[in-house]
C-alpha cells in the first residue's frame, strides 16, 4: 500500500526555477528582514547567447521558468550552461551585483522534473533612486536652499508654481525658503513636499494608519471613524488578493493592506475637528497607469488651502510630506480616473 520507489531512472513531472527579485529598502545589498518583493519586474532566459524565454515576477516576487524532461514547453529541459537577467524599471539599480547569473541546469533521474540547477539563483536586490521633489509656491521669483546638519547642499533659484527636483540620500534635512524652514525626512522611498513657502505642521500629536486589521475578508469599504477620520469612496484591502494587482503589491509599505480610491474615482477624506496631514505613501495602483497624477486639495472649512499634484509609479511609493496643518477635508483623485492606493498614513490632530 506503501510502497518504496524502485526504479529512479525515469521523470514525468515539471518544476519552476525561479529568480526571485526584492526591494532592498535598505540598500544593504543583501536579502534581509524588512525588504519586500517587487512584482511585474521582467526577467530573460537565453543560452548561447540566444534569448529562450521571458517571465515577470508575481506578486511574491518569482519570476518562473518551467523546467521538465518530458513537457516540450519548458524552457529549461536540456542540461548545459544558461543566462538569467533581470531587466528593472528606470530609474532603479541592481543592489546585489547579480543582475546577470550565469546558471548550470544538468540531469537528475528520478527527479520531479529530471534537471535542476547545480546551485539556485541568489535573490537580485534593487532600490529606486531617491529623489526630493516639490513645488515652489510665492507672488515672485524666489530660492530655495536645501541644508543638512547647517551645511548648505542644494540652492535653487524659481518662478512661482516651477518644480525642482534632487538627487539625494536617506537622511534628514532643511528645505528652506523665504525666510521660513521645514524638516524633510528621506527614508525607504523618493519623497514628493508637495508646495514650499506655505505653513505647515510640526506633527505634534502624530499617529499612523496603517489600514491593518480592517478587512477579515480581504476588502471592505474603509469606515467612518477608522483612525479619527471619516472616509468616501475608499476601500481597504489585501494587497495581493488578485493575481494582477501589481501596484498594490509595490505599494505596500507595512502590513499587507492598502487603502485605494474604489474604481478610480474621486475620494474624500474628513474630519469635524481640524487635523494634520503628515504624511502618507502613494503608488499608481496599475503598470498601465505609470506616470499617473494624483490631485489632493485641502480645505478647512469651505475655504481651499492648497493643491499638489503628485505624480505616481506602479513598482514603488513616492512618500508624499505636505506637512499642511488643521485642515478639514481631502479630496483626491487621479487625473485619469485610474486607481492610486495609499499605505501608512501619518496625520496628527488638534489639541
Amino acid at each position: 500500500m506503501y510502497p518504496l520507489r524502485q526504479n529512479w531512472d525515469s521523470s514525468s513531472g515539471k518544476v519552476n526555477i525561479s529568480a526571485y527579485l526584492f526591494n532592498d529598502l535598505n540598500e544593504n545589498g543583501q536579502y534581509d528582514i524588512g525588504d519586500r518583493a517587487m512584482a511585474d519586474i521582467v526577467v530573460s532566459l537565453s543560452r548561447n547567447g540566444m534569448p529562450i524565454s521571458v517571465a515577470r515576477t508575481n506578486l511574491n516576487g518569482f519570476a518562473n521558468f518551467r523546467a521538465s524532461t518530458t513537457h516540450e514547453d519548458s524552457p529549461l529541459s536540456q542540461a548545459g550552461e544558461y543566462e538569467f537577467t533581470a531587466y528593472l524599471p528606470r530609474g532603479w539599480r541592481n543592489t546585489t551585483d547579480n543582475q546577470t547569473q550565469q546558471a548550470t541546469l544538468i540531469e537528475i533521474p528520478g527527479s520531479p522534473a529530471g534537471v535542476g540547477l547545480q546551485e539556485m539563483l541568489t535573490p537580485i536586490g534593487m532600490a529606486r533612486n531617491k529623489f526630493l521633489r516639490g513645488t515652489y509656491r510665492g507672488d515672485k521669483d524666489g530660492h530655495i536652499l536645501l541644508q543638512q546638519d547647517g551645511k548648505t547642499l542644494e540652492t535653487i533659484n524659481l518662478t512661482p508654481g516651477e518644480q525642482f527636483i534632487w538627487r539625494i540620500q536617506r537622511g534628514n534635512y532643511e528645505l528652506i525658503t523665504n525666510g521660513q524652514s521645514r524638516p524633510v525626512v528621506v527614508g525607504d522611498y523618493p519623497v514628493d513636499v508637495g508646495l514650499i513657502g506655505v505653513e505647515h505642521s510640526q506633527g505634534d500629536r502624530a499617529y499612523t494608519i496603517d489600514f491593518e486589521g480592517q478587512a477579515p475578508t480581504g476588502l471592505k469599504k474603509a469606515p467612518n471613524g477608522y483612525g479619527g477620520l471619516n472616509w468616501f469612496n475608499l476601500n481597504i484591502m489585501r494587497a495581493n488578493m488578485g493575481n494582477g494587482n501589481i501596484g498594490y503589491a509595490n505599494g505596500t509599505t507595512s502590513g499587507n493592506h492598502i487603502l485605494y480610491t474604489s474604481s478610480g474615482h474621486p475620494a474624500r477624506i474628513y474630519a469635524y475637528t481640524p487635523f494634520s496631514l503628515l504624511s502618507v505613501n502613494l503608488t499608481a495602483a496599475w503598470p498601465k497607469s505609470e506616470g499617473e497624477e494624483v490631485i489632493l486639495s485641502f480645505y478647512r472649512g469651505d475655504q481651499l488651502i492648497q493643491t499638489d499634484a503628485v505624480g505616481l509609479s506602479a513598482y514603488s511609493p513616492v512618500n508624499y510630506q505636505p506637512m499642511i496643518p488643521d485642515i478639514t477635508r481631502i479630496e483626491i483623485s487621479t487625473r485619469h480616473y485610474w486607481q492610486m492606493l495609499m499605505d501608512d498614513l501619518t496625520v496628527s490632530t488638534t489639541p
